[in-house]
């Protein structure tokens, strides 16, 4: 989402396979704080990983939350 956002910080990289990774960032838009959990596929003719439509941003003022229902998978 180069571009989109304010700011841009890269927390992780999970690689899904050899065209995908799910990259995790910390971002700011207007001010606002949110974690970037999204979908990057290879575009080979740029030779770069690019973000898709696949994923979800969640605002960090939830973040507890999200962290308890992680915690709950986890445990299962």
């Amino acid at each position: 989402m180069s571009g989109f956002w304010d700011k841009e910080e890269l927390l992780g990289k999970l690689v899904k396979n050899s065209r995908e990774e799910i990259h995790i960032k910390k971002v700011t838009k207007n001010n606002r704080d949110y974690l970037d959990i999204r979908t990057f596929w290879y575009d080979a003719n740029d030779d770069c990983f690019k973000p898709s439509q696949k994923g979800v941003a969640i605002q960090m003022d939830l973040l507890p939350e999200f962290k308890e229902i992680l915690l709950k998978v986890d445990e299962s």
